[in-house]
């Protein structure tokens, strides 16, 4: 079920469960005004209705299988300079951190929206300490991503050439 439909659909079971819950029906039951005749049947309807409601938004809620996969190596001149640039362990443990945020689905890691590369589907990850992981996705279905790993630079050390060489490799 597509996770709109679960949201709009968890949403009304929520609602039908509150108003089952509260029961705003009034009644006259022997001269009582305002009890209804089975309070603790609606209210027992109500609280499974609320469940059932929250167990469905819960259950959209799921998280696709994300992959990370990298072509680094199949262009020499980007190996060269990604090997160039992790030469510097700051730029090294941001990018693996950049990987690692990546990998759970955060595209906003590092120094928050991503960059991108004009005329190509490669977008960047930055992080404050200069390190750059470019990639882009390959394939996405119900419950899989699959992230390639393209090019990894430093922000002073190589950072121009790197975006030039995907620019060359991936230009649409």
């Amino acid at each position: 079920m597509k996770k709109e439909v679960r949201g709009l659909l968890s949403s009304l079971i929520f609602i039908v469960g509150l108003s089952f819950f509260f029961d705003y029906t009034t009644g006259i039951t022997g001269a009582v005004i305002g009890v209804a005749i089975e309070p603790s049947l609606n209210a027992f309807i109500g609280m499974i209705l609320i469940i059932v409601s929250g167990l469905l938004f819960v259950s959209g809620k799921e998280s696709k299988k994300i992959t990370i996969r990298s072509s680094i190596h199949e262009h020499n001149n980007l190996e060269r300079l990604a090997k160039a640039a992790t030469k510097d362990q700051a730029v090294q443990r941001a990018i693996d951190h950049l990987n690692y945020e990546l990998g759970k689905g955060n595209l906003e890691a590092g120094l928050g929206k991503p960059g991108h590369i004009e005329k190509t589907d490669i977008f960047y990850l930055r992080a404050r300490t200069g390190g750059r992981l470019y990639y882009h996705k390959i394939s996405e279905n119900d419950n899989k991503i699959v992230y390639e790993i393209v090019g990894k630079s430093g922000k002073k050390r190589n950072q121009r050439q790197v975006i030039s060489a995907l620019e060359e490799y991936y230009s649409k």
